[in-house]
């Protein structure tokens, strides 16, 4: 399978890995071959081939064994899957046909919180740098998003960041890092008076609350991101859209 570069390779590797689960090459219980084998057969990073294998284990495709491999689960579990890459917003929206936008409701540079400094392996009190944004399509606002990035990570003062780009482009840019793996929680909350202002929700109606993680190929965390989802105004089933094997949510 040819590697086409203007769709993220990262997104190709874990598509054709599916496709060789659901043909069987790749029988359930089989240790898939190893991370440098497969960058090597698809001349790719071995931190793409990474990323494509943390996917595929948030979907329940495959199961990660610390010092002994990867290995292929039974397809037919993982039908009620989420990607860990909803957390890419911004090309949810376009998949889904509507324009995004993004609005900074702060950018600053203050303490971390002890949540934050334990989710980023930071000593207690070290400085972060906290982007609050709404996301809109079409110009209705559906998220708020809320990242806490370690502040070490940064060269630039808080007045030549651009914080209006989206997450990914944003941490290549101005820490120079690419996401590799994360850890994403979903589940139901009910909205504090903010968030209902910004969604201009209903205050009695629950929402999703997205929960991530994410890290560089070393493993270093390079963003903790609490997000809030109207879910009826951007359904979760687009990701179907964006990733074919990913059944349901």
């Amino acid at each position: 399978m040819p590697i086409e570069r203007q769709v993220p390779i990262a997104d190709q590797v874990a598509n054709l890995l599916h496709e060789r689960i659901v043909e069987g090459v790749y029988t359930p219980g089989e240790r898939l071959p190893s991370e440098s084998d497969l960058a090597e057969e698809l001349a790719v990073s071995r931190g793409t081939v990474r990323c494509a294998l943390t996917a595929l284990a948030t979907a329940g495709l495959i199961v990660r064994k610390q010092g002994d491999g990867t290995y292929v689960r039974d397809a037919k579990g993982c039908e009620n899957s989420l990607m860990h890459v909803v957390w890419e917003f911004t090309r949810f929206i376009e998949l889904s046909g509507r324009a995004p936008g993004i609005e900074v409701v702060s950018l600053e540079r203050r303490p971390a919180t002890e949540q934050e400094a334990q989710a980023l392996e930071l000593p207690a009190g070290e400085p972060v740098i906290r982007v609050t944004r709404i996301i809109s399509a079409d110009e209705q606002p559906v998220i708020v998003s809320t990242n806490a990035h370690p502040a070490s990570l940064f060269a630039e003062d808080l007045d030549q960041l651009d914080a209006t780009i989206e997450l990914r482009r944003f941490l290549e840019r101005y820490c120079h890092r690419e996401v590799v793996f994360g850890d994403m929680h979903i589940s139901a909350t009910m909205p504090d008076e903010s968030v209902c202002q910004a969604l201009s929700l209903a205050p009695d109606r629950p929402i999703l609350l997205v929960e991530a993680v994410f890290c560089d190929g070393d493993g270093s965390p390079l963003v903790v991101a609490t997000s809030y989802y109207g879910d009826d105004r951007l359904s979760l089933q687009d990701v179907r859209r964006l990733y074919p094997w990913s059944r349901s949510v």
